[in-house]
């Protein structure tokens, strides 16, 4: 089941909505340590030996993102920003969620979205 909105701006505590997908500062805003991103200036390269595969269409990233789509799935991969997707879904696997798009946790390290689970959907694959 997709969620109605997605909040990405911090909100003040009257106005959260636990049911809304929570996202980027409106996530990390209700940790009680602060994220703050380094200056671009002060950010160091990254080591040339990291490499990120890209999906390709001679591997079957393009099936499977075809598959979930088909079948309205949310994986954990697409919804934390992997960038590792294109290996992964590159030598068929995927990590998918069950009921919905929402994570009931909030680990500030992950990009997963969080927030008070939607009902669930009956249509939901099983």
């Amino acid at each position: 089941m997709a969620t109605e909105h997605t909040v990405h701006q911090a909100q003040p505590a009257a106005a959260y909505d636990a049911t809304a997908k929570q996202k980027a500062q409106a996530k990390t805003s209700r940790i009680p340590i602060k994220v703050v991103a380094a200056p671009a200036h002060e950010q160091l390269k990254k080591p040339d030996w990291i490499r990120v595969r890209a999906g390709s269409p001679s591997t079957r990233f393009y099936e499977i993102k075809s598959i979930l789509r088909e079948h309205q799935l949310h994986t954990v991969c697409e919804e934390a920003s992997c960038p590792n997707i294109g290996e992964c879904f590159g030598m068929g696997t995927a990590t998918f969620m069950i009921m919905g798009d929402k994570c009931t946790r909030r680990c500030p390290f992950c990009d997963v979205g969080h927030g008070r689970p939607d009902p669930l959907d009956i249509n939901e694959p099983a």
